[in-house]
């Protein structure tokens, strides 16, 4: 249990200023009480170092208390006031009741006394609601396929279907290092560079300046295969971007495989994979200032937690904390993520009113004050991440107008750094560049201090620095807010004012081209305006994506990739005897090699490669499988006994020959579905074209018929849902004991956000 950030809050809140209301009376004496008797159960012994347990007496009288402060604060926190402070008394008290005592409630409920577990042991994790997965719920999606899990839960009541996402870290060396390990097992015809590459120098210099369009240009990279002098500019502008210059060992390795095709599709398919590595230091690193093994994900979380103080929670697209039974009874704990309700404006279908939606249909006032909201809570969170594929836009399938956004993938938020009023960083405006700001948000953030900020933040994994520089930009906006004019319809906007403050009705006074200031918001959202009606939907990414997996399995076909791999094998065969489980695999490996690439990269069919490919990979297995038989392996591999030497050595290779195997199936199957993917994109393309050659009359017919379809699959999945509700299907391994469990306790979300 987080006892000493609810300790914190509930102190907080017996200062805070407000109306002394007879709730409010009740709702500071039971939590008081509460509080006091909990305390000595959260305090560890400094001699032994533990914590106490508890009696079963005990137990029942603080089951009282538990009830008592519940109840209590549920009365007070439906109060209503006019007043801010107030306001923001009760949105604090609704925070405490949201993010710590209603978990720390239920999950008192399900302690038993323990003579052997303190009470604080028991409830440690009381912030994570318990999900379990069977195989057949167990479906993984995106690009990182060992962590992301999609999944149902209930949330807040209501069936919502989602993503979970394990714990994660930054943790940037590692991921180079994984990088080099999967290009040597994917070209390890040039396992020599990949090794030079092993270079802490040329990791802090030359990596981040790797990039596929400064090494060739990776949209038509297909040109290459066709022009030796291209390719050769293309590698000679690799050298220069990649400083290799600066390190000799690389640059010698360069030069040896500098003429070879292929070597060109490593260095292609490096470049791409290097350049999203960079973007992840670039933003963790350089913006938010983290260092390796700091967390992550929590960050979402935490961002909320600010999004509901101020009243926008809305805003961002709701998460959960996670601890996810896995099949094989393990547990893995992280965040759930939404499929919030939106367009994606990297993924929109040919047919779509945002295809060709003109900027008139952005103008509503709703949207305004909503994109104002956004822009000022991340500021205050230092969320630098915010470009066009991190807002969702929500159209109503009528009138196809803009009616709503909603922040997605909040992670990379919280930079320590301190920014002042005119530096902006990433995609985060400076203050100088907001603009415009609603009033009540003005409010809210002028009524906000700094206990009240670190009481809603604490508990999320962020350290003081964080928390003191969130609380910087809060008060450089309260600052800017005190200066502000608020905004006159009658004498219209101050060209001089930095900052503007609106009330809730004028918004729709404001044009968005009088709103666009600098890269705040609303010039973002004339962007997306833009892109949606301009660009094709064949983007550069899946051209090069297509081009990439194609590249990649051609060069993996190679021979040579096999041939350090399969001789290093035989020279690990016994002096005396035959092991036949071994002689299989390396004879399964040199068939492989032996056997002439597809023609076709693109055929679906069981050609003698990929038969050769499926019998390697089960010669890996059986061996595997036998060795597990007679006590060597585990069933997953692992070695049960003290091996050394050639015995040792086999075993390494074994596993080695099935990660290629793997990698090379794996990569003919990315390969096959990127190339899908393309054509799929070519037909959208046709499609848009069509639709944007007709009339806005034919449009708009084509458009209804499309939402009425919608409609009809929304109501179908919701009623599928519904039944699977009702079957139990969907439901959360916790007991409650108490029948009387107030139902807005029962599923509280701790207010997370993410996508």
């Amino acid at each position: 249990m987080m006892f000493n950030e609810m300790e914190a809050m509930v102190n907080f809140l017996n200062s805070s200023e407000g109306n002394n209301t007879p709730a409010w009376q009740a709702a500071m004496r039971d939590l008081n009480a509460l509080m006091a008797a909990m305390k000595p159960y959260q305090t560890q012994d400094e001699a032994t170092k533990t914590y106490p347990t508890i009696s079963q007496e005990e137990y029942e009288r603080i089951d009282r208390l538990f009830d008592a402060a519940v109840t209590s604060t549920n009365a007070y926190s439906k109060e209503e006031s006019n007043d801010i402070h107030d306001t923001v008394r009760i949105q604090l008290t609704k925070n405490l009741k949201k993010e710590f005592l209603s978990k720390a409630y239920i999950e008192y409920k399900n302690v038993r006394p323990d003579p052997n577990t303190s009470l604080h042991d028991a409830m440690e994790h009381f912030r994570y609601q318990n999900v379990e997965l069977t195989n057949a719920d167990l479906q993984r999606v995106g690009a990182n396929m060992s962590s992301r899990i999609q999944m149902t839960i209930d949330l807040d009541g209501q069936p919502v279907k989602g993503v979970f996402t394990e714990h994660s870290s930054f943790n940037p060396e590692k991921q180079y290092a994984d990088l080099l390990d999967e290009m040597k097992l994917k070209y390890g015809a040039f396992s020599s560079f990949w090794d030079a590459l092993d270079d802490r120098n040329f990791y802090e210099g030359g990596l981040t300046s790797v990039a596929p369009m400064l090494f060739c240009n990776s949209e038509n990279a297909v040109v290459y295969d066709a022009s030796d002098e291209l390719r050769q500019n293309a590698m000679d502008n690799f050298s220069v971007v990649a400083y290799l210059h600066l390190y000799p060992d690389i640059n010698a390795e360069f030069q040896k495989y500098h003429n070879d095709p292929d070597f060109f599709n490593a260095l292609f398919d490096f470049s791409v994979q290097a350049e999203k590595l960079s973007t992840s230091i670039g933003v963790n690193g350089e913006f938010l200032g983290l260092e390796p093994g700091e967390n992550i994900d929590n960050r979402n979380s935490a961002m909320s937690s600010v999004a509901n103080l101020l009243g926008v929670g809305d805003l961002l697209a709701k998460s959960k904390q996670l601890a996810v039974k896995m099949p094989d009874n393990h547990f893995e704990t992280g965040t759930f993520m939404e499929f919030a309700k939106g367009k994606d404006i990297n993924r929109l279908p040919a047919i779509d009113e945002m295809r060709v939606a003109t900027i008139e249909s952005y103008e509503g006032k709703e949207v305004k004050e909503q994109l104002a909201n956004l822009q000022a809570l991340d500021y205050i969170c230092g969320n630098v991440d915010r470009h066009l594929g991190n807002m969702l836009y929500q159209f109503d399938p009528n009138t196809h107008k803009l009616t709503g956004i909603k922040g997605i993938d909040n992670d990379a938020s919280f930079l320590r750094r301190q920014l002042g009023t005119t530096t902006s960083l990433g995609q985060l405006p400076s203050l100088n560049n907001l603009g415009f700001m609603d009033k009540k948000m003005a409010d809210k953030i002028l009524s906000l201090d700094e206990g009240m900020l670190g009481a809603s933040l604490h508990g999320y994994g962020l350290n003081e620095m964080e928390i003191a520089a969130a609380w910087e930009r809060v008060q450089n906006l309260q600052q800017a807010i005190q200066q502000a004019p608020l905004y006159d319809p009658k004498q219209g906007k101050d060209p001089d004012a930095t900052l503007t403050i609106v009330n809730s009705e004028d918004w729709d006074k404001l044009s968005l081209n009088e709103l666009r200031k600098g890269n705040n918001y609303f010039e973002k959202i004339n962007s997306a305006q833009h892109l949606a009606t301009t660009g094709e939907i064949l983007t550069q990414k899946i051209k090069q994506e297509s081009e990439l997996n194609k590249r990649a399995l051609k060069s993996m076909l190679r021979p040579d990739n096999t041939k350090d791999l399969l001789a290093r094998a035989k020279s690990h065969k016994p002096f005396m005897g035959v092991s036949q489980r071994y002689s299989n695999v390396l004879q399964a490996l040199e068939n492989y090699q032996n056997t002439p690439a597809p023609d076709d990269l693109y055929s679906e069919g069981n050609d003698a490669k990929w038969q050769a490919a499926l019998a390697l990979k089960e010669a890996v297995d059986n061996y595997k499988r036998e060795k597990a038989e007679i006590g060597h392996l585990d069933a997953k591999g692992n070695v049960l006994q003290n091996f050394s030497g050639k015995p040792m050595h086999r075993i390494n290779d074994v596993n080695e020959i099935g990660q290629f195997a793997d990698k090379l199936l794996e990569q003919r199957q990315k390969t096959l579905d990127a190339n899908r993917e393309l054509a799929n994109a070519t037909r959208e393309q046709a499609k848009l074209d069509e639709f944007k050659s007709k009339s806005p009359e034919e449009q708009q017919a084509i458009l209804a018929e499309k939402a009425a379809q919608e409609q009809q699959i929304q109501a179908d999945f919701g009623e599928a849902i519904h039944n699977a509700a009702e079957d139990k299907d969907l439901s959360m391994v916790v007991e409650y004991d108490k029948d009387d469990l107030e139902e807005d306790l029962s599923f509280d979300d701790p207010s997370a956000s993410a996508n």
